[in-house]
């Protein structure tokens, strides 16, 4: 464990990577998603916010203009529908852009997610001691002194803009309105602005250091990667018996295929089978052409019949052959005596001295 806490000094693989997304572990600012919400719900303010403003006051006006006319009784509460419906009309629009912009700013950063992980009870959540060492643990200071770092530059950008404002304060002193009411607009907007830019400015800053600690989060030690190999692939000495019995498989549909170019097929009967081939002034002995078990037996026996091939059954010098033969080797010298009497009777045939039946 020693080495999993201290020496992870390699990148995360795509395997950890897409596991962790899995269980809803992903690189995720909030500073980045509150920086959208607010800039969208600002601009919304900007494009929509006079109108809403004049609806609100058109509101209150008649609610104010009519309140000595107003009932409120349980029997008379007719009119408070209508506010109501008023009041939502304004705030939907405003909901409903703020869900919008929360889900596209969390998809701009993870992409579509859906996990239930994080959802499962974990006894460490109700632990009390567990709690109290995440409230003072290293994250919440840092967290802490974050959250203190972006309140001063925003105040500090506040601050700033009203030191600069304060020469042309008398402004608003004005009789006329009209003028007061633009100065108060024009300055409010110019203040958004300057937030909306400290905000862009931590939002980006945030978004990059949380990819930067996600990314060394999940860095791996060479214990960890060995055993993600062995997870995914399963154990080195099974992949290596796995890989010989490709090979044998491989080997084995190779013989079968030179099943028609022997002399013939020697079988237990039904669980081994050996094809031979022999030939005269060229050969010192049989040559072990082929041989199977169980299914590639039964494979080699239908193709013997396919191509009239004969087949005999010898259930000793079947095991034999397929104990001490190779493939492509001579046949062991113990079985020549077994072997020279089946060519022996197989030669008989041909010259039609003896009546041959094959035996399946």
């Amino acid at each position: 464990m020693a080495e999993k806490e201290q020496n992870r000094t390699e990148q995360a693989t795509p395997f950890k990577l897409e596991e962790a997304r899995k269980q809803g572990q992903v690189a995720k600012s909030l500073d980045f998603n509150s920086l959208v919400m607010i800039l969208g719900l600002l601009g919304l303010a900007m494009i929509w916010g006079a109108s809403a403003w004049r609806e609100l006051g058109q509101i209150s006006q008649d609610l104010f203009t009519s309140s000595a006319q107003l009932a409120i009784t349980p029997d008379n509460s007719g009119w408070m529908p209508g506010v109501l419906r008023a009041f939502i009309s304004l705030l939907a629009p405003v909901l409903l852009v703020g869900v919008v912009l929360a889900v596209l700013a969390n998809l701009v950063q993870t992409g579509p997610i859906f996990s239930f992980h994080p959802l499962k009870p974990k006894g460490e959540r109700i632990n009390p001691v567990a709690g109290f060492k995440r409230v003072f643990s290293k994250k919440m200071l840092f967290d802490a002194a974050k959250s203190l770092l972006k309140l001063l530059i925003l105040g500090g950008v506040a601050v700033a803009f009203f030191f600069a404002l304060w020469p042309s304060l008398m402004v608003p002193q004005s009789a006329d309105t009209g003028l007061v009411q633009q100065w108060f607009g024009e300055n409010a907007v110019a203040l958004m602005f300057r937030l909306g830019m400290a905000l862009v400015l931590i939002g980006l800053l945030d978004l990059m250091y949380t990819r930067h600690k996600f990314r060394e989060d999940m860095m791996m030690s060479r214990r960890e990667l060995k055993e993600e190999v062995k997870r995914r692939e399963g154990d080195p000495l099974i992949r290596a018996k796995l890989r010989e019995l490709q090979r044998e498989n491989l080997k084995q549909a190779a013989a079968v295929k030179r099943v028609p170019e022997a002399d013939v097929l020697i079988t237990n009967p039904e669980h081994l089978a050996i094809a031979l081939r022999y030939e005269r002034g060229v050969m010192a002995a049989p040559v072990l052409l082929a041989r199977g078990s169980d299914s590639w037996a039964a494979e080699m026996r239908a193709v013997a019949r396919r191509h009239g091939i004969p087949i005999y059954e010898r259930k000793p010098l079947a095991r034999l052959l397929f104990r001490q033969g190779q493939v492509g080797q001579p046949i062991p010298a113990d079985s020549y005596l077994d072997v020279a009497r089946i060519y022996a009777e197989l030669d008989a045939r041909q010259r039609g001295l003896v009546e041959y039946e094959v035996r399946p």
